[in-house]
């Protein structure tokens, strides 16, 4: 073998220094932020780009199917004299990222188990190919309003609805800090909520059950406080209903609902001379007909998928 000549020494040395230079400094970069995830991790957190995650996985199909009972359950009780009930489950967020390797729900899973025991009178409307990540905020699992059109729209083509993204002025704060703020080291992190306002979210005259002296659409002193998604219908109440002062359609509709119904509520208030939004993990179900008079309206059961992977959490 020839021996190597100086000049090609220094070379091959130069380059081995520089390969030892960048593995020590990537290895630095990838513990540092390995060190970071593991910490997120402890409460089930991870992060892609700029987006966190709270791990939802596994997929508990015994909860699915109790979900299923319980929406049965509602349809015999009060709705099998209604001609119009859907349902529709609103993906998690690490759905549209179920690619990156870390173990998520499977959301197909759930909708097909939904859709084995649900009764054949409560229709299924799937919105997941409506949404995308960033339809999501970063640093809270909630879908942002501005980005519902086209899911709003899918449940139209049921409910016989259309409505358009320019009806609606948007209002903006800067500085949104979402639910899983509190799992972060960085606590500096803000991102904007917009919300949409119309001529029918201004009139509309709004009975929280929970905050019976606040009757408006948005709650704009919840943006100071902690939970800033509230400022959508002023946050979680057993009962809420909305009515619309310039529509005379007759037209109603009831939502079965979580915390993500209150930002898309607003979007269709225009549809319907009354909406009435029911979470009945505030409220037991065999109580309802004291707060609604049940007579043919629309129906909507919305519910994100982390609700129907704890559904024991309706009542």
């Amino acid at each position: 073998m020839k021996k190597l000549n100086r000049k090609n020494f220094i070379v091959i040395s130069v380059f081995i220094l520089l390969i030892v230079i960048a593995c020590l400094l990537a290895y630095k970069f990838t513990s540092t932020n390995s060190d970071k995830l593991v910490e997120l991790e402890k409460e089930g957190m991870y992060s892609i780009g700029k987006h966190y995650f709270k791990s939802l996985y596994p997929l508990d199909e015994s909860s699915v199917e109790l979900m299923a009972k319980k929406l049965n359950k509602r349809y015999d009780m009060y709705l099998q004299n209604h001609d119009n009930v859907y349902f529709a489950v609103v993906p998690d967020k690490s759905y549209y990222v179920k690619d990156y390797g870390y173990p998520t729900l499977d959301y197909d899973r759930m909708i097909d188990i939904l859709n084995e025991n649900i009764n054949e009178n409560i229709e299924y409307i799937e919105i997941k190919d409506t949404l995308s990540l960033d339809d999501y905020f970063y640093t809270d699992n909630h879908w942002k309003q501005e980005k519902l059109i086209d899911t709003v729209n899918r449940i139209g083509e049921y409910l016989d609805f259309k409505i358009s993204k320019s009806d609606f002025k948007r209002i903006t704060c800067d500085s949104f800090r979402g639910y899983y703020m509190k799992y972060l080291e960085n606590d500096t992190i803000t991102e904007k909520l917009h919300y949409l306002v119309n001529e029918h979210t201004d009139n509309a005259v709004v009975e929280n059950h929970r905050n019976p002296y606040f009757n408006k659409v948005y709650d704009d002193i919840k943006l100071n406080t902690e939970i800033q998604y509230d400022v959508f219908l002023s946050g979680v109440s057993p009962i809420i209903k909305i009515t619309n002062r310039i529509v005379n359609n007759g037209k109603e509709l009831i939502i079965f609902r979580d915390s993500f119904a209150s930002c898309l509520t607003p979007l269709i208030i225009s549809e319907y001379q009354k909406i009435t939004l029911v979470d009945v993990r505030y409220l037991m179900t065999s109580l309802l007909n004291n707060y609604i008079e049940f007579n043919n309206q629309d129906v909507l059961f919305l519910y994100n998928s982390g609700v129907v992977n704890k559904s024991k959490t309706l009542r």
